[in-house]
């Protein structure tokens, strides 16, 4: 989903739904399937998916999932240009995921109301939510806050009439820009890369590392590629859960 492979992270997230036998992990992954949704403008899929992962229906002790739930229908709101709704369940995330040290979470809410407020032409305030979210994503550290909160920053500047900070921003976005886009491509040069479409049967075959290998016939790399086959197997649940909420 980070990588913008929206099929392949539906697909994931379904097969982690189908297979995990665990609430917390079902939950998670229905979450995180629901932003897959709304980046897409699926709104009747989101709409029945919703239902069973709004705030109220998760058990109390998830303070995580339901701050993350408070967080996706505040992006829901978001989409649909319902700021003031938008913005109280962004303020129950905030409250959540700051006494459950969520970094992440904190700084993604942050920023989405930084953009509400620009949206509402309310600069000081989308300055005041837009400048901590930059700093907790620098300390993560979180590339796509940054270029979400460069953005809004090049547009407050703008709106404020400082043309050399506005360009810094700029820059700045641009450099974030750079950087991610140099990432996924890397990411999408390695074998691994694959995993991404894997969701039955045996893991494709990935060649080891180099480094793993000590001659192109060595028992040691023989011995090391099993293994790391072995933990794809044995944490298959598990890896396909593990994606971001953005």
């Amino acid at each position: 989903m980070s990588m913008n492979c929206m099929e392949a992270a539906e697909s994931q997230f379904l097969t982690a739904i189908e297979m995990s036998q665990e609430r917390d992990l079902w939950m998670f992954a229905k979450l995180n399937l629901a932003i897959v949704y709304l980046r897409g403008r699926r709104d009747n899929d989101l709409a029945q998916l919703m239902e069973q992962v709004r705030p109220e229906a998760l058990p109390a002790y998830a303070h995580g999932l339901r701050a993350a739930s408070y967080y996706v229908l505040g992006l829901q709101a978001f989409f649909q240009a319902r700021y003031n709704e938008a913005k109280r369940y962004l303020r129950e995330t905030l409250k959540m995921a700051n006494a459950e040290d969520l970094n992440r979470l904190t700084s993604c809410s942050l920023v989405l109301l930084g953009h509400i407020f620009l949206s509402i032409n309310n600069s000081r305030e989308s300055m005041n939510m837009v400048t901590p979210a930059m700093q907790l994503a620098s300390k993560i550290p979180d590339v796509h806050v940054q270029l979400w909160a460069s953005a809004i920053l090049k547009d407050l500047y703008r709106l404020a009439g400082d043309t050399e900070r506005e360009n810094e921003a700029y820059q700045m976005h641009c450099n974030f820009s750079q950087a991610l886009l140099k990432d996924h491509f890397q990411a999408t040069q390695l074998p691994q890369h694959a995993l991404i479409q894997w969701t039955s049967g045996p893991p494709p075959r990935i060649p080891p590392h180099p480094q793993t290998l000590l001659t192109p016939h060595s028992d040691r790399g023989t011995v090391l590629g099993q293994k790391t086959c072995l933990v794809i197997v044995k944490n298959n649940e598990k890896a396909l859960s593990l994606r971001r909420i953005i």
